[in-house]
């Protein structure tokens, strides 16, 4: 079959409509909130929950005064309440009222939009709020069924008091050489906020504690310091929200044995301009093949010279093999580096560690990363395979480091591609594969695979070995049980008619390596589940690997072929290729366990030909530009006659059509809800108006099908769902839906800027939002005509993003 290139849709010729989105609210006109619930109120339980909240608070904040070292002479104390509400906290609504009526300022929301974090900046104001409260729990408990109070509290289900036992989330014996402050930002205390911060930094010098005040993302890195000087400061200091310290380390199972003694090949196309990708990881050997694609730059660094690599208990590397994974990709590696190898990018090494494992100073991290890309600007791929040691609880909130890494992403146009990590545990958990295992928190995925703005990969059970299948897994497409999955479950926070079905990590998986039995009741890792990958030991040659870090660097490796291919795409039209042309096709979970499918396999295995190119019987479409707040746009996608005329053998589903939507936003810390503030969502309709597919289905039907409705909902504005940045479709179409739509379907894209945000947009905020599409047609019969892909070139507005037609099968 041909390889054909990929088509550009010609955004401003083939549009043919702006509008407003006007969203339908239902038959009263009101958007969708939580389910119904007609019955009277029993204030019960929630009035016992705040007795004992009172309770607590009481003693708590007896004990926090009684800690405070009063020699410190701090400017002021502040009290920090945490508000678990009953429902979400409606920002736009009710900030301002809990500031000016209970002397409360938020600070943070999390548990999307069910709890947050309130500064007490007056603290009458605020005893009124503890009045009001102590008179629900009177009517709640029936002591006294005449009281009266003020309606905000029946919204508080329970709250409590932050203390340092709070504020710091680490173990004495957990403490590193970097300790990171998350201090709190007080928009309408800013002069207190101010002075907070200056006595913190006062004591820190005073106390000759090393340090660093990151003010972009309102952070001091604290070096070598003591867990009593911690403990100290989060006792004194009310201007921190937390103190952490996380143990980061690469991501690699276990010692396999070594399978080759000598590389036994050069890479031939060393001097071609390829695209660059960054490998950040313990450095790469030049002691290999790779040092001829290897920039000789030394400079990107925090330990050590990124051009050594000696890590692993052997001193076989890890940076080594990844790069070469990322750089050489799957054929290579399958073929065993036999015959011509020839590289897809050059590389650039970016060192973290020498051993593997520490404590990383994330700042340094990121201003790498920005020096990295401000002296090779034109470098759009970075890896990353070094996570943090601790798992992410149950829809924990994203870190400081997930931030800094989503800015990166959005400011500089790049994709970080970054693995779930290994889960260790799994191999002595478990005796076989079993799916249902992934239900346990503890396999959640590690900081900063949670990161929407880059690209979050997993790892499936093919081991690129064209012999037998000796992996656990049920198929070499499925998740292998190491591979860490997805944290969020939106069904433990929203209400069952409130979900966002493309909300979840990881975003695809790729060749990892699997576990293997190694008797019929142990499972282990084995040599013949594993993958040969290079080492940075010459004299070793090639070793056995298995892990989330091979699948990262393969994927990275894809994103450099479609680079090669179509070098002047978007980094997001990279991440929306990519995911479109994964599948899940292969992966069929049991019923029991179907919730947890793209939580583990996210969008599906890694499919190289259908992200790299299109054919003559199925066309990929690219999309790329901009929309604006509130904007409604429309796009006709054509259709060729010969699909109506020619007897192509079937009339149901005789177009499949498979759809990506990405894009990439500046993210907004302290509120897990509007992290990612943009609301997008696209889908196919009839032939039909932008007033037609705005109005109810009363008066037009404009659904294709009626499973087929908007890619996520965007119509809960006061208490929404959380948007995801991207998002997948796919439907067949009828011969019907061609006939009665005169072969013209409609792309419909729309764009809702959230209003649930601390202080209100930034003034600063773009007002216009890229966004990437990756739209594949096919024809879906047995039955190929040929036609598809030049007859849809003719009658829509496209071009090809190269016009070189490529015979034979694609090297995966």
């Amino acid at each position: 079959m041909a390889k054909r290139k990929h088509l550009k849709l010609l955004s401003d010729k083939q549009l043919e409509e702006v509008s407003k989105i006007k969203f339908k609210y239902g038959v009263f006109g009101k958007e969708e909130d939580d389910e119904e619930d007609n019955t009277p109120p029993n204030y019960y339980r929630q009035a016992s929950n705040l007795r004992v909240s009172i309770e607590n608070f009481t003693i708590d904040q007896e004990q926090k005064y009684a800690r405070k070292n009063r020699s410190l002479e701090i400017p002021a104390d502040v009290d920090y309440i945490q508000v678990n509400f009953v429902s979400q906290f409606v920002i736009s609504k009710y900030f301002n009222d809990y500031y000016k009526k209970f002397g409360l300022e938020a600070i943070n929301f999390f548990n999307f939009g069910k709890s947050g974090l309130f500064a007490v900046v007056n603290r009458d104001l605020f005893q009124i709020y503890l009045n009001e409260i102590n008179s629900f729990i009177q009517f709640g408990l029936n002591i006294n069924p005449d009281s009266k109070y003020d309606n905000y509290v029946t919204y508080v289900n329970s709250f409590k008091l932050l203390t340092a036992k709070d504020i710091i989330r680490f173990k004495v014996d957990e403490i590193g050489n970097v300790v990171y402050l998350s201090l709190v930002e007080l928009p309408l205390a800013s002069q207190l906020q101010y002075a907070l911060i200056e006595s913190l930094i006062a004591f820190l010098k005073s106390n000759s504690i090393s340090h660093y005040f990151d003010k972009t993302v309102n952070r001091i890195e604290l070096f070598d310091v003591s867990f009593e000087q911690v403990q100290l400061i989060a006792e004194n200091f009310d201007v921190i929200q937390n103190v952490t310290c996380s143990l980061s380390s690469i991501v690699r199972p276990s010692d396999f044995n070594f399978v080759k003694r000598e590389y036994g090949f050069n890479i031939s196309n060393a001097a071609d301009d390829l695209p660059l990708i960054g490998i950040i990881d313990t450095g790469i050997s030049m002691d290999t093949p790779l040092k001829s694609i290897t920039i000789q730059d030394d400079s990107f660094s925090l330990q050590g010279n990124p051009l050594i690599d000696i890590s692993g208990t052997k001193r076989e590397g890890h940076g080594t093999a990844v790069a070469a994974l990322a750089a050489l990709g799957r054929i290579n590696h399958l073929n065993k580096f036999q015959g011509e190898v020839r590289a897809d990018a050059k590389l650039l090494s970016i060192k973290l560690f020498e051993s593997g494992k520490g404590y990383l100073s994330e700042t340094q991290v990121v201003k790498m990363l920005y020096d990295a890309k401000s002296k090779y600007p034109s470098m759009k791929l970075f890896v990353l395979t070094i996570c943090y040691d601790k798992f992410k609880a149950k829809n924990e909130p994203f870190s400081s480091y997930t931030y800094e890494l989503d800015k990166f992403a959005h400011s500089t146009d790049s994709l970080i591609f970054i693995c779930t990590a290994n889960n260790i545990n799994a191999v002595n958990e478990n005796t076989d594969y079993d799916l249902a295992y992934f239900g346990s928190v503890h396999t959640n995925l590690s900081t900063p695979a949670d990161s929407l703005n880059n690209v979050t990969v997993g790892a499936a059970a093919e081991n690129l070995n064209n012999g037998p299948f000796y992996g656990i897994s049920s198929g070499r497409e499925f998740p292998t049980l190491y591979s860490r999955k997805g944290h969020i479950d939106l069904a433990a926070v929203f209400p069952r008619n409130k979900s966002n079905k493309n909300y979840f990590k990881p975003d695809v998986i790729e060749c990892g390596g699997d576990l293997g039995f190694y008797n019929p009741t142990t499972i282990d890792y084995i040599d013949n589940s594993a993958m040969a990958v290079l080492s940075a030991r010459p004299e070793l040659g090639y070793i056995l690997e298995t892990g989330t870090s091979l699948s990262a660097p393969l994927t990275a490796n894809l994103a450099a072929k479609i680079l090669n291919e179509y070098p002047n795409i978007n980094a997001q039209t990279i991440k929306a290729l990519i995911i479109n042309g994964a599948s899940l096709n292969n992966i069929q979970f049991p019923k029991q366990v179907s919730h947890l499918l793209n939580v583990t396999a996210g969008n599906g295995f890694v499919d190289v030909e259908n992200s790299l190119f299109s054919n003559e019987n199925k066309a990929t479409l690219i999309l790329e530009d901009v929309i604006s707040d509130t904007d409604l746009k429309i796009y006709p996608i054509y259709f060729p006659k010969y699909l109506l005329e020619d007897d192509l053998g079937r009339k149901k589903g005789l177009v499949k059509i498979t759809a990506t939507l990405c894009f990439s936003f500046e993210p907004l810390q302290n509120n897990q809800l509007s992290y990612n503030p943009i609301h997008m969502a696209f889908s196919f309709f009839k032939n039909h108006s932008a007033d037609e597919i705005n109005a109810k289905n009363d008066d037009f039907n404009s659904k294709l099908r009626s499973t087929l409705s908007w890619s996520q909902n965007g119509r809960n504005v006061s208490k929404p769902i959380p948007f995801s940045n991207s998002q997948k479709i796919n439907f067949t179409i009828d011969l019907n839906h061609l006939i009665s739509e005169n072969q013209v379907l409609k792309l419909a894209i729309h764009c809702k800027v959230s209003t649930q945000i601390i202080g209100g947009l930034p003034a600063s905020y773009p007002k216009q939002f890229p966004f990437s599409m990756a739209i594949s047609i096919e024809e879906n019969t047995k039955k190929k005509s040929g036609k598809l892909y030049d007859e849809l070139l003719q009658i829509n507005n496209l071009e090809v993003l190269g016009d070189i037609e490529l015979e034979g099968s694609i090297d995966l």
